[in-house]
């Protein structure tokens, strides 16, 4: 592991109750300081279809309920086991007042401390006033946005001060030598996280104990970070 990999391992947890300056744990820990989960911060993952790392969110929300933390996860595929502190949410398509709904009026009065969000494009706008008499093709100011610059305006309308994670799949081989949009199309989703999460970590196991992560946005810019996470396949 190179000198940041190092630093990226340098996470320790720490004693209740929970400061919210320290990253929320994952299952392991190189991991939950390259995501680096804490206040008010977005975060992404993208990894193969169909790959164990795809269920990272899962794991991870699943794994912080254990540690002690209030977590709401949307998926539309629940845990088999759920712990007592995670609410799972199964609505198709969320809305980002869904969401922070669900933070001002949390189940049983827990307010979540991290949101996970699997398959994030699931996501859609949230509805909007539009008088009985409007006419776009009137409105000389009306640019219809595309589904890429939909999802992202979403996502930025998730104000929340919790952590919140995003994950995504591709169906591709994950690149991790290159920056996500030199080899994805523009507007898929895993090329718009790295508009508004930071950082985004593509995901390509290696090995049973290492998964090479290729880390973008934030403090790791557009040339981002290729780093290895020790991080067992058996866990």
């Amino acid at each position: 592991m190179n000198d940041h990999g190092n630093e990226l391992s340098s996470w320790v947890k720490p004693a209740a109750p929970w400061d919210e300056r320290v990253p929320v744990p994952t299952p392991w820990e190189d991991l939950t300081a390259a995501v680096d989960l804490t206040f008010r911060h977005k975060a992404g993952i993208v990894a193969g279809h169909g790959t164990a790392e795809a269920s990272i969110g899962q794991d991870i929300a699943v794994h912080a309920a254990e540690q002690g933390l209030p977590v709401l996860l949307y998926t539309t595929r629940p845990p088999a086991d759920v712990p007592p502190l995670l609410a799972v949410d199964q609505k198709a398509h969320p809305t980002s007042d869904h969401v922070k709904d669900r933070i001002a009026h949390p189940s049983r009065g827990r307010k979540p401390q991290l949101v996970v969000i699997e398959d994030y494009q699931r996501l859609r706008p949230r509805e909007r006033y539009i008088p009985d008499q409007y006419d776009p093709i009137d409105d000389p100011d009306n640019h219809p946005l595309s589904d890429a610059e939909e999802l992202l305006w979403t996502i930025r309308e998730i104000l929340i001060d919790v952590p919140l994670l995003l994950t995504t799949t591709i169906t591709q081989k994950p690149d991790t030598s290159r920056p996500l949009d030199k080899w994805l199309r523009p507007s898929h989703p895993a090329v718009v996280l790295t508009d508004i999460c930071k950082p985004v970590l593509l995901l390509h196991r290696t090995n049973q104990h290492t998964v090479e992560a290729r880390l973008e946005g934030g403090p790791y810019g557009p040339a981002g970070l290729l780093t290895t996470l020790n991080w067992s396949a058996d866990a």
